[in-house]
């Protein structure tokens, strides 16, 4: 059994994990459904009755405490409304662990209990990961502490949102640390820098802090703003290995270190007309996706593949070679491990639909060379050489030949793509 102490705010979302009525929720949901099925872990300030508070907290409300908690999905539209819609953890594994008891909760000690060593590693990067952003959530405290960085922050035209300004007149504002998606990538949401007005008020540009180890505030990078009108992308990746920033549809950006931005970045009174002809409400509505689309909840990789390519056995034969065992990965890199019988190896990534694979942009990342993958989906060669064609020819090994798959019927088949000839044959499969 393994066992992890959570930080109290991350226990609480857990531990009304089994109260969620939709597929996604916001900061304003978790406190709702707090306050009606959590009190004895949540208390109610006397002078304050419309603010909610944890037992041990002094500053901020229980909303505040869950936006640092919370991984931005996208938006939803619900009724006439555009609005976030959030996980907690990368996508909803931890809530299902939690609904079908793979994890326990001990509200004595604030620790949770599971038998899945993947269910601990994801506990303890969430874990991790709020300790980050919490630690990065006060831009104030960390200007105080380090005086040589030339920024102060803007109260005037910005009360409520940290924006700092250099004596150069530049403006920039935080992007907030959304996920870990791999051991080496990071991803940013950059939402607060295009909702609401204020580039209207001011020129920002943005602002990306990668953590180390022992600091939440390692190294303090940028992103100039000129560079990203055009896309307006909402969430950035950046690889740390190769210092690459990218956005979902592989579009990259340059980083500058502070001191590049700090000297060369416009101010904040430039870009007039760009700022004047931009509309909060027009980016909303093109990434927004209707209310319904969120209602069909997907089993996850791991479980579809188990469950219904290998009928929960370890042992199979495929292509002439004896499988003796199957691990997971703890890490980052493909999800799992086929042990052969004579000691070799062979990584294999599980994906829903196979376009996934490259929206996760594993075709960019060696950890991915010569992958086989598994996919929830029929498999159509024509449809094959579309997705990935053109993948194929400009990063060759990192993008699978092998695809294991289950047809309409339910049977498996496992298929090996010549990308030359453009034909595809299939392997020998046993159980």
């Amino acid at each position: 059994m393994y066992t992890i102490k959570l930080p109290k705010i991350l226990f609480l979302a857990l531990s009304i994990a089994s109260f969620y009525k939709k597929d996604y929720f916001n900061t304003n949901d978790l406190a709702i459904l707090a306050n009606k099925y959590k009190k004895d872990l949540v208390r109610q300030r006397v002078d304050k009755k419309d603010y909610k508070y944890l037992d041990d907290t002094n500053f901020g409300g229980l909303r505040g405490n869950f936006s640092t908690l919370v991984t931005w999905k996208g938006f939803v539209k619900r009724g006439s409304s555009v609005v976030n819609y959030y996980s907690i953890g990368k996508d909803g594994r931890l809530v299902s662990a939690i609904c079908k008891g793979e994890i326990i909760l001990d509200p004595k000690t604030l620790n949770a209990h599971t038998n899945n060593e993947k269910l601990y590693n994801l506990l303890e990067t969430e874990a991790q990961l709020l300790n980050v952003r919490e630690g990065q959530a006060h831009i104030k405290v960390m200007l105080q502490k380090n005086p040589q960085i030339p920024l102060v922050r803007d109260t005037a035209n910005f009360s409520k949102v940290s924006v700092v300004s250099s004596p150069n007149g530049q403006y920039f504002i935080r992007g907030l640390l959304n996920n870990y998606v791999k051991e080496d990538v990071i991803e940013y949401s950059i939402l607060n820098f295009w909702e609401g007005k204020k580039l209207k008020k001011k020129n920002l540009h943005i602002l990306l802090v990668i953590p180390n180890k022992n600091n939440p505030w390692g190294e303090v990078v940028a992103l100039k703003n000129e560079d990203l009108f055009i896309e307006k992308p909402l969430l950035v990746q950046i690889n740390l290995t190769n210092r690459t920033c990218f956005d979902k549809n592989g579009k990259t950006y340059k980083l500058y270190s502070l001191q590049e931005a700090l000297d060369q970045f416009s101010t904040g009174d430039e870009n007039i007309s760009t700022r004047l002809g931009y509309k909060w409400s027009e980016l909303k509505e093109r990434d927004a996706m209707p209310e319904v689309k969120l209602k069909n909840k997907k089993e996850d990789e791991f479980s579809v593949f188990v469950n219904k390519f290998l009928d929960w056995k370890k042992t199979f034969r495929i292509d002439g070679k004896d499988v003796s065992d199957i691990k997971v990965s703890s890490s980052g890199g493909p999800d799992v491990t086929l042990v052969f019988s004579g000691g070799t190896t062979q990584q294999v990534e599980l994906e829903h639909d196979w376009k996934n694979y490259l929206d996760h942009k594993h075709h960019l990342d060696n950890a991915w060379l010569n992958v086989w993958i598994f996919a929830e989906e029929i498999f159509d060669l024509p449809k094959i050489l579309k997705i990935f064609g053109e993948a194929k020819k400009q990063n060759n090994g990192r993008v699978p030949d092998v695809f294991l798959c289950i047809d309409g019927e339910g049977e498996k088949h496992v298929y090996k793509v010549d990308w030359d000839s453009k034909t595809a044959a299939e392997l020998d499969l046993g159980f």
